[in-house]
């Protein structure tokens, strides 16, 4: 990733979700050499391409996503053996790392539309081979895996369908953030469901009954409209339980004195549990404090580092942390400044099995 900064002005938090671009790509696995998307060279990308680490079984999405980063090249041989030999958590396994390296390759522009097309028909492929067997873990993965590939308007209704008989069938056997999704669903609008916002908070509840700190998130955001007050209580839920995004949006509110009395040093020490998990939205307005000097020393290697930090983690999505604020403070840093921040946020990143960032060049000030 690499990328110019200029002085630019943005909003005081990042509290929504960055958006996505994909463009057309052009899979390449070595320099002057295309790869054709076939299963050897799937393959030979996802031995290369993954970082290192150890798996086991959770039915924790988030944690489980965190562990297929972590996978070694050996024991991503074991696990495509064991795959096609009908075990279940291989294939997930298997599905959900083929996933990754679709995000990743595009998003590093190193496939085209039919790498693409190949690498998400084989993670759907394992993926359905594991939720055909029931469990209610494997059905909310296809779900998800359905909602989040790129398809023409077609193929979007036919997945749209899977993932809804998918997400119902994982909610029977009350896997609670299938309801989460649902409720979202309802909340929101979209997939061929009409907008029914006391259906969505009734998922939602239920879902945060059973545990996901996700569900509290939907419903902080929800309650955000008319009553902050009471957002914050959910936001502070979902926090105490760890969820990153419930952690930023509290953070936000506590720094800027909104539903609750104004308490930066409360802000930061959540937008550091946010940045801490891995969220990088929260990373990034960890960033931002440390550039203002609002609630801790300021400290402009540290600022950059956690601005790579939300880049790197969020690598692929689309508007960049970096790209979002206003970077006028690191146009005046040292070459040896920058270097030491780079090496600090690789360090992290590499230590969470996130792909390294390469250091830009800054712009001239405007």
């Amino acid at each position: 990733m690499s990328q110019k900064w200029t002085s630019s002005s943005i909003e005081r938090y990042v509290v929504t979700p960055f958006s996505s671009s994909k463009g057309k790509f052009q899979l390449r696995v070595a320099e002057g050499k295309t790869c054709r998307p076939t299963i050897s060279c799937l393959l030979f990308l996802i031995l290369t391409c993954l970082a290192s680490g150890v798996f086991s079984q959770t039915n924790n999405p988030s944690a489980l996503q965190s562990q297929v980063r972590a996978l070694t090249v050996a024991e991503l041989s074991v696990v495509a053996e064991r795959a096609d030999s009908g075990d279940t958590d291989s294939q997930v396994l298997l599905g959900l790392s083929l996933g990754l390296l679709a995000e990743r390759a595009c998003a590093e522009r190193l496939c085209d539309d039919k790498a693409q097309e190949a690498f998400y028909g084989s993670s759907l492929y394992w993926l359905r081979k594991a939720a055909g067997k029931g469990g209610a873990r494997e059905q909310y993965l296809l779900a998800r895996a359905d909602l989040g590939l790129p398809y023409t308007w077609d193929q979007l209704e036919l997945n749209s369908e899977e993932a809804s008989a998918m997400l119902r069938k994982a909610i029977a056997q009350n896997y609670a953030p299938a309801m989460t999704t649902l409720g979202h669903w309802y909340m929101e609008g979209g997939r061929y469901l009409d907008v029914d916002y006391a259906l969505g908070m009734e998922w939602l509840n239920k879902a945060s009954l059973a545990g996901d700190p996700e569900a509290d998130y939907w419903i902080g955001t929800a309650y955000a409209r008319s009553d902050q007050r009471e957002a914050n209580r959910w936001f502070l839920k979902g926090a105490e339980l760890g969820n990153g995004d419930c952690q930023n949006a509290l953070a936000v509110n506590l720094a800027e004195g909104i539903g609750a009395p104004k308490d930066v040093d409360e802000a930061v020490k959540w937008f550091r549990k946010s940045a801490e998990g891995g969220n990088s939205w929260g990373a990034c307005n960890l960033a931002l404090h440390y550039m203002r000097g609002e609630g801790l020393a300021k400290d402009d290697i540290l600022s950059l580092m956690w601005g790579f930090i939300s880049d790197g983690v969020n690598q692929g999505e689309g508007n960049y942390c970096l790209e979002e604020i206003d970077t006028g403070p690191f146009l005046k840093m040292t070459e040896e400044q920058r270097a030491e921040a780079t090496l600090r946020a690789n360090a992290w990143l590499n230590e969470h099995h996130y792909p390294s960032i390469e250091s830009p060049t800054p712009a001239e000030s405007r």
